[in-house]
């Protein structure tokens, strides 16, 4: 039975919440709305956001209150194998590194949501919060990708509270970008999503669990496209 670490991860991303806070803030002015969405959440909650890039899962715990109770976060990442091509990143990414981390890999492998994503309903059964990307991997051109059905089937199966957040934008920054304060990032958090608003149907099917990730995803492309009127 797998092990989930608890203090770790949360020391770990508060002492994330202030270095990537500190960095982000001066080198890509980064800004954060909607906060005031967070109030009077119930446990638990899936936090659900594009993926642009890697820099994501470091942003993430910025969106709570450093004090909030719903730290850690815990993220549903890929498995070891899916990291070979990550360069020298290939040697830490995924394992134990992840775990102590909070984050976790989905079971591959049955074509079953209730296998592979095991470990992440335990924690949600348990009160905890989780974050998902709901495209499944990162855009590789800076489009979403469409939604896969895991968001859906977590939010329906433990009445999950489901927070959109949209990301705009770490899609291909370089370090040149980032140390001549060439991007600015906006992360937008929007109004929570009940597990019905989601999935409404009774007995859902495959189709019905992708359907309502799309949906989240959907909201989080109109978020997108009003921050880029706004900001």
């Amino acid at each position: 039975m797998i092990k989930f670490h608890y203090y770790i991860p949360i020391i770990l991303q508060k002492i994330g919440c202030v270095v990537f806070f500190t960095l982000y803030k001066i080198f890509v002015r980064i800004e954060i709305h909607g906060k005031e969405n967070l109030s009077n959440l119930s446990a638990p909650v899936l936090l659900a956001a594009n993926h642009t890039s890697e820099l994501d899962v470091t942003a993430i715990p910025l969106v709570l209150p450093f004090f909030s109770s719903f730290f850690p976060i815990y993220f549903v990442s890929n498995k070891t194998e899916k990291y070979k091509t990550f360069g020298w990143r290939s040697y830490i990414y995924g394992g134990v590194f992840f775990n102590l981390l909070g984050a976790y890999a989905v079971h591959s492998g049955r074509q079953n949501y209730a296998w592979a994503l095991n470990d992440h309903m335990k924690l949600l059964r348990k009160g905890k919060t989780i974050c998902i990307f709901p495209e499944g991997k990162r855009t590789r051109n800076g489009v979403m990708n469409p939604a896969r059905g895991g968001l859906g089937f977590m939010a329906y199966t433990a009445s999950a509270t489901v927070v959109p957040i949209a990301i705009d934008t770490f899609f291909n920054i370089s370090m040149w970008d980032f140390f001549t304060f060439q991007r600015k990032v906006v992360i937008t958090i929007g109004k929570p999503m009940s597990s019905k608003e989601v999935v409404s149907v009774k007995n859902p099917r495959v189709a019905d669990f992708q359907h309502g990730s799309q949906i989240v995803l959907d909201k989080i492309a109109e978020m997108l496209e009003y921050s880029h009127e706004e900001y």
